[in-house]
Protein backbone atom coordinates (compact mmCIF):
# COMPACT_ATOMS: atom_id res chain seq x y z
CA UNK A 1 0.00 0.00 0.00
CA UNK A 2 1.50 3.30 -1.08
CA UNK A 3 1.24 6.06 1.49
CA UNK A 4 1.03 9.56 0.14
CA UNK A 5 1.66 12.66 2.20
CA UNK A 6 -2.07 13.21 2.72
CA UNK A 7 -2.62 9.68 4.05
CA UNK A 8 0.33 10.00 6.42
CA UNK A 9 -0.96 13.38 7.54
CA UNK A 10 -4.47 12.04 8.23
CA UNK A 11 -3.11 9.04 10.11
CA UNK A 12 -0.80 11.18 12.22
CA UNK A 13 -3.54 13.72 13.08
CA UNK A 14 -5.96 10.93 14.02
CA UNK A 15 -3.29 9.22 16.13
CA UNK A 16 -2.45 12.46 17.94
CA UNK A 17 -6.12 13.14 18.66
CA UNK A 18 -6.76 9.65 19.97
CA UNK A 19 -3.64 9.63 22.15
CA UNK A 20 -4.49 13.05 23.52
CA UNK A 21 -8.05 11.96 24.27
CA UNK A 22 -6.80 8.89 26.09
CA UNK A 23 -3.95 10.62 27.95
CA UNK A 24 -5.72 13.71 29.30
CA UNK A 25 -8.07 11.89 31.73
CA UNK A 26 -5.10 9.97 33.11
CA UNK A 27 -3.23 13.21 33.75
CA UNK A 28 -6.25 15.01 35.17
CA UNK A 29 -7.81 12.24 37.25
CA UNK A 30 -4.60 10.51 38.35
CA UNK A 31 -4.47 12.24 41.74
CA UNK A 32 -2.79 10.70 44.71
CA UNK A 33 -4.74 9.50 47.75
CA UNK A 34 -3.51 12.42 49.88
CA UNK A 35 -4.89 14.95 47.41
CA UNK A 36 -8.26 13.21 47.35
CA UNK A 37 -8.29 12.99 51.17
CA UNK A 38 -7.53 16.71 51.35
CA UNK A 39 -10.33 17.50 48.93
CA UNK A 40 -12.76 15.37 50.94
CA UNK A 41 -11.72 17.13 54.14
CA UNK A 42 -12.25 20.54 52.53
CA UNK A 43 -15.63 19.47 51.17
CA UNK A 44 -16.71 18.24 54.62
CA UNK A 45 -15.75 21.58 56.20
CA UNK A 46 -17.75 23.39 53.51
CA UNK A 47 -20.74 21.05 54.13
CA UNK A 48 -20.64 19.73 50.57
CA UNK A 49 -21.93 16.21 50.05
CA UNK A 50 -19.31 14.10 48.24
CA UNK A 51 -21.28 10.86 48.35
CA UNK A 52 -21.62 10.65 44.58
CA UNK A 53 -21.93 6.88 44.54
CA UNK A 54 -25.34 6.35 42.96
CA UNK A 55 -25.68 4.39 39.74
CA UNK A 56 -26.95 7.23 37.59
CA UNK A 57 -23.99 9.48 38.47
CA UNK A 58 -21.40 6.80 37.70
CA UNK A 59 -23.19 5.75 34.53
CA UNK A 60 -23.57 9.39 33.48
CA UNK A 61 -19.87 10.12 33.88
CA UNK A 62 -18.91 7.05 31.83
CA UNK A 63 -21.38 7.96 29.09
CA UNK A 64 -20.23 11.59 29.04
CA UNK A 65 -16.63 10.43 28.58
CA UNK A 66 -17.71 8.16 25.70
CA UNK A 67 -19.66 10.94 24.00
CA UNK A 68 -16.69 13.27 24.39
CA UNK A 69 -14.43 10.82 22.58
CA UNK A 70 -17.00 10.34 19.81
CA UNK A 71 -17.40 14.11 19.43
CA UNK A 72 -13.63 14.52 19.00
CA UNK A 73 -13.57 11.75 16.39
CA UNK A 74 -16.33 13.35 14.32
CA UNK A 75 -14.74 16.77 14.66
CA UNK A 76 -11.52 15.31 13.26
CA UNK A 77 -13.54 13.79 10.38
CA UNK A 78 -14.93 17.24 9.56
CA UNK A 79 -11.46 18.80 9.75
CA UNK A 80 -10.02 16.10 7.46
CA UNK A 81 -12.79 16.81 4.96
CA UNK A 82 -12.10 20.54 5.10
CA UNK A 83 -8.37 19.99 4.62
CA UNK A 84 -9.06 17.67 1.69
CA UNK A 85 -11.33 20.24 0.11
CA UNK A 86 -8.76 23.03 0.53
CA UNK A 87 -6.01 20.93 -1.03
CA UNK A 88 -8.17 19.50 -3.83
CA UNK A 89 -6.95 22.11 -6.30
CA UNK A 90 -10.23 22.16 -8.21
CA UNK A 91 -10.24 18.40 -8.89
CA UNK A 92 -13.93 17.41 -8.86
CA UNK A 93 -13.23 13.87 -7.65
CA UNK A 94 -11.23 15.09 -4.65
CA UNK A 95 -13.83 17.75 -3.87
CA UNK A 96 -16.57 15.10 -3.97
CA UNK A 97 -14.63 12.91 -1.53
CA UNK A 98 -14.06 15.90 0.75
CA UNK A 99 -17.78 16.74 0.70
CA UNK A 100 -18.54 13.13 1.68
CA UNK A 101 -16.10 13.39 4.63
CA UNK A 102 -17.75 16.62 5.80
CA UNK A 103 -21.26 15.28 5.27
CA UNK A 104 -20.48 12.11 7.20
CA UNK A 105 -18.86 14.12 9.99
CA UNK A 106 -21.89 16.38 10.32
CA UNK A 107 -24.22 13.38 10.30
CA UNK A 108 -22.11 11.74 12.99
CA UNK A 109 -22.27 14.86 15.16
CA UNK A 110 -26.05 15.01 14.76
CA UNK A 111 -26.36 11.35 15.78
CA UNK A 112 -24.09 11.96 18.79
CA UNK A 113 -26.13 14.97 19.94
CA UNK A 114 -29.39 13.10 19.55
CA UNK A 115 -28.03 10.08 21.41
CA UNK A 116 -26.69 12.32 24.16
CA UNK A 117 -30.07 14.01 24.62
CA UNK A 118 -31.82 10.64 24.75
CA UNK A 119 -29.35 9.28 27.32
CA UNK A 120 -29.60 12.50 29.35
CA UNK A 121 -33.39 12.14 29.58
CA UNK A 122 -33.09 8.46 30.50
CA UNK A 123 -30.50 9.14 33.22
CA UNK A 124 -32.64 11.98 34.61
CA UNK A 125 -35.59 9.59 34.79
CA UNK A 126 -33.42 6.94 36.45
CA UNK A 127 -32.15 9.45 38.99
CA UNK A 128 -35.63 10.72 39.84
CA UNK A 129 -36.98 7.18 40.22
CA UNK A 130 -34.23 6.14 42.63
CA UNK A 131 -34.61 9.15 44.95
Amino acid sequence: MKYTFAKKFYISILTICLLTTLAIPTLVFGQSASVIAGLDQTANKAAIDTGNTDLSAKLGSIINYFFGIMGVIFLVVILVGGYSWMTAGGNEEKVGKAKKWIFNGINGMIVIFMAYSLVYVMLAALKSSTE
